[in-house]
């Protein structure tokens, strides 16, 4: 065993704690976070050391992640999946309650039955545990049919071949977590904040007893995952061992300086090593801290596939452990891993790649932030240092800001999100207050303020979206900022972003972005609560990706109004269930699937870029998707009004013998006009659709409109919002049908079904030639009246007079007011010749334009790509090659 090296402790230095004192006697909320940061150490004050002491477990009983994934509760019946199971350690030993009747579990006296069964080291063995002790202690009696009725010996209550594994959920859930762990980071931080060494000491003894059995640990061996063998891990799964073990490093380089003196806790330790016939005597501090930092920290760099996790969750891990254990004699070392994890975290238009917009992909720089932040308060200088040192890091905490959608919305990209939810929350960092440590993917106690982190990039880079982040996280307000403990001078940063807010004002102004390395795109337009955004997802097959390619969304009116489901509905059996496949799989997302098949893994390229003042268009092509020989969406979004606009939205492909276009919206109710709608049948291929309806030979002018009910209650009340679609396509079979969803997170089951569009072409039997289709269609978003009276399609002639094929798409929308708009796009094999749209006496040389008139006819605007343009007396060839023009007429 490596002899240690530590001889005090490096994360919380006598700088920062006196900062912290300061601030504590100065401010308010700074007396109030001690005064709950103490308090929240108290259960564990009061708590006897040979209480303490054995709280901690051994491997013997099985640990479950779930009592029952998908189950319910086996009194009342009603739905508890995943982690809805209730437990309170504190208040209710070994026991999990069932949310809906509030029934307790086990039935039997576990506790009792536990102590039965301690072997001389300490440790449970069920061969010694009285079996008398098995039954339901609210009916005793043998005869009582209740009488084993929720009885648990540690493998789980039985009942009609189901079985519900309260005791090993709970021992993670309770146990672990809430009496052991969060003992160990909450009476460390009691002990920074306020100097007693008792907190220490008390957070010593479960340091050094959970070092006695952790190595011992094995979550792929001993645990249970979705009801069948569990993955790598210690006491927990890899991803919450990852995160349990670096608190508990945090939490021993809180105390270090406290319990190296402590000759009351070396006099403990050893007695019960003696009792309990432990290899280590506990006869020093020395061996004390060999305990520690060998059978758990350094164990965990050892066995670091125990404490695997997503990136770059064990790179934090690793480098704050290395810290704890030998800095700075170390620093080369730990810097190493921070650089090389900095790179691999920003690489993606400065984030890691990943899919999961709002959760994984944020994960990834939260944590990074939150690391980031432990290593400033040890050293003043190393943000500003970092930041110039690393300056894609402005990139990186900039791309949930970008990506986010009136302050409401981020795109549901992956697995993130749930269906048609709001996310109000910048995602970039966890902006919660210091001491709070109830967010889901927990730093320890004291954590970094991530205040002072964005405070801090702020002040490097000058970009005002990031002070205007940090004022709209604190609810539009500069008090109690930036809820840091040990920040420097509070009042200052106040005053400073007071005065930002004052000349910038409070909304974060965004434009139309495309992230192309990432492979999303936002068009954008409209301000405040008229803001609306139209987004693309075009790659597939990354980490947390689903098989979207080309997926459309659209935010507008304060809903997500063509939303994609969200984070799979695991809660259903695991990652693998039907359902969860459902979420992942094409032909749940607005886009379309060829022959059935989800999409191969593939990246779009843009090839038409136009974020323009009121009209702005994208087009991205990747018929990699499915092999094909064209598979092409071009969008463009078309202000009306400060308050409305429409989409135009153009689908090629080419390739196949079965297109089938779908479109979602949200919750509420589907009517269609100019079809003739008969029971159609299923589109199968493993979907969760139903009730088709289908009209098997379309003409082109059908519509569709969704009557929206705003489920959330996020409007309004009495808001009338409706969603239309008028379909263009060519030769097509309509259908109404039905999809499945789960309404929230995979915490809760609220199964509906929403209506949905299907838009379908099919070759001929017999035939060999690949399929070509475009799909043809403009969606608009209104309130009470729709804002278009007309919609049709047009024709293109070529130069020679000569109709042009079905993929040259001409559109004609008239609006209510008045004003005509004209839509050309033409198809890639002659962007470089002339067509001719008749009806408007055009000549266009490009790749794709909207005209504008008013009521009399003059022209208004004239948008887009184009190399030689004509149009009554407008006639305009640019003098250089450009992407995209936005021509105002006067």
């Amino acid at each position: 065993m490596k002899k240690p090296a530590k001889t005090t402790g490096v994360l919380f230095n006598k700088q920062s704690i006196k900062r912290a004192h300061v601030n504590v006697k100065k401010y308010a909320w700074a007396k109030q976070a001690k005064k709950e940061i103490v308090a929240a150490a108290e259960p564990w004050l009061k708590m006897s050391d040979e209480k303490l002491w054995s709280l901690v477990f051994g491997p013997t009983i099985k640990r479950a992640w779930h009592v029952w994934s998908s189950g319910h509760c086996p009194s009342c019946k009603e739905s508890v999946p995943m982690y809805n199971w209730k437990m309170n350690a504190m208040k209710r030993v070994w026991k999990v309650t069932c949310p809906h009747c509030k029934e307790i579990f086990p039935k039997n006296d576990f506790q009792k039955y536990y102590k039965s069964g301690l072997d001389q080291h300490g440790i449970f063995d069920p061969k010694k545990a009285d079996k008398k002790l098995l039954f339901n202690t609210e009916h005793p009696d043998p005869k009582d049919p209740l009488h084993k009725f929720g009885v648990d010996d540690g493998n789980g209550f039985v009942q009609k071949g189901k079985r519900w594994r309260f005791i090993g959920a709970y021992l993670i859930y309770g146990h672990w977590k809430q009496l052991i762990v969060e003992g160990c980071t909450k009476l460390g931080a009691a002990y920074v904040i306020n100097g007693d060494p008792v907190y220490a000491r008390k957070a010593g003894i479960l340091l050094d007893r959970i070092a006695d059995l952790y190595p011992s640990f094995d979550f792929g061996k001993q645990g249970i995952m979705y009801e069948g063998k569990g993955d790598k891990g210690y006491v927990s799964t890899w991803h919450d061992a990852c995160e349990e073990t670096r608190k508990m490093a945090i939490a021993y380089d809180q105390v270090f300086d406290a319990i190296k003196l402590d000759k009351a806790l070396i006099s403990f330790l050893s007695k019960k090593a003696t009792k309990y016939k432990l290899k280590n005597p506990k006869s020093s501090f020395i061996q004390i801290q060999e305990n520690i930092e060998n059978r758990i920290l350094r164990d965990a760099l050892k066995n670091q596939h125990k404490i695997h996790s997503n990136y770059p969750r064990k790179e934090i891990a690793v480098a704050v452990i290395q810290t704890v254990l030998d800095w700075p004699n170390n620093r080369d070392q730990v810097m190493n891993v921070v650089g090389q994890m900095i790179r691999r975290s920003t690489k993606v238009d400065g984030v890691t790649g990943e899919k999961g917009l709002s959760s994984y992909s944020a994960y990834v720089i939260q944590g990074l932030a939150a690391f980031l932040g432990e290593f400033d308060r040890m050293d003043p200088k190393f943000l500003s240092d970092i930041f110039k040192q690393y300056p894609v890091l402005h990139q990186t905490y900039r791309f949930h800001i970008d990506t986010w959608i009136n302050q409401n919305y981020y795109p549901l990209i992956g697995d993130a999100g749930f269906f048609a939810g709001r996310i109000s929350k910048y995602q970039g960092v966890l902006f919660t207050h210091p001491w709070d440590i109830k967010d889901t993917h927990s730093a320890a106690t004291l954590k970094p303020s991530p205040f002072s982190f964005m405070w801090n990039l702020y002040l490097h880079t000058g970009d005002v979206a990031l002070a205007q982040v940090i004022h709209h996280s604190n609810g539009g307000k500069v008090t109690g900022l930036p809820f840091d403990l040990f920040a420097k001078d509070p009042a200052v940063l106040q005053k400073k972003l007071k005065a930002v807010i004052t000349r910038e004002g409070k909304t974060i102004k965004l434009g139309s972005i495309n992230k192309e390395q990432w492979h999303m795109a936002i068009l954008r337009s409209g301000k405040g609560e008229d803001g609306r955004a139209a987004w693309m997802a075009y790659d597939t097959g990354k980490n947390h990706g689903h098989w979207d390619g080309l997926n459309l969304g659209l935010i507008a009116k304060g809903l997500n109004l063509m939303p994609d489901f969200g984070y799979p509905p695991v809660q259903f059996g695991g990652w693998n269930n039907a359902k969860a496949n459902w979420y992942r799989n094409t032909a749940s997302h607005n886009t379309v699937v060829v022959d059935g098949k989800n999409h191969n893994n593939g990246a779009g390229k843009t090839t038409l870029w136009g974020a323009g003042e009121h009209v702005s268009m994208l087009r991205v092509s990747c018929p990699q998707f499915f092999a094909g020989k064209q598979f092409e969406r071009t969008i463009a979004t078309v202000d009306i009004s400060s308050k409305d606009f429409y989409m135009l939205d153009i689908f090629r492909v080419v390739g196949g013998k079965d297109h089938a276009k779908f479109m979602s919206s949200t919750f509420g109710s589907i009517s269609t006009a100019g079809l003739n709608l008969k029971k159609g049948v299923k589109y199968g291929h493993g979907t969760f659709m139903q009730n088709f309806k289908t009209d098997a030979a379309t003409k082109p002018g059908w519509s569709a409109e969704w009557d929206i009910d705003d489920y959330y209650s996020y409007l309004p009340k009495g808001t009338e919002l409706h969603l239309k679609v008028t379909d263009l396509t060519s030769n097509a079979q309509a259908s109404t049908c039905e999809a499945w969803i789960n309404a929230g997170t995979y915490k809760r089951n609220d199964e509906k079904w929403i209506p949905r569009l299907m838009i379908r072409r099919q070759s001929p039997k017999g035939s060999k030639t690949p399929l070509a289709s475009t799909f043809v269609s403009v969606i608009e978003p209104f309130g009470k009246t729709s804002n278009i009276a007309t919609i049709k399609r047009l024709d293109l002639h070529g130069a020679d007079g000569k109709k042009l094929a079905d993929s040259f798409v001409a559109i004609e929308i008239s609006l209510t007011n008045g004003r005509r708009d004209l839509f050309v796009t033409t198809d890639k094999k002659m962007s470089n010749k002339k067509l001719i749209q008749k009806d408007w006496a055009l000549e266009l040389t490009g790749d794709t334009c909207l005209i504008q008139k008013d009521a009399k006819g003059k022209i208004l605007s004239i948008t887009g790509k184009w190399r030689a343009l004509k149009v009554d007396n407008f006639n305009h060839k640019p003098k250089a090659k450009t992407d995209y023009i936005e021509k105002l007429i006067k």
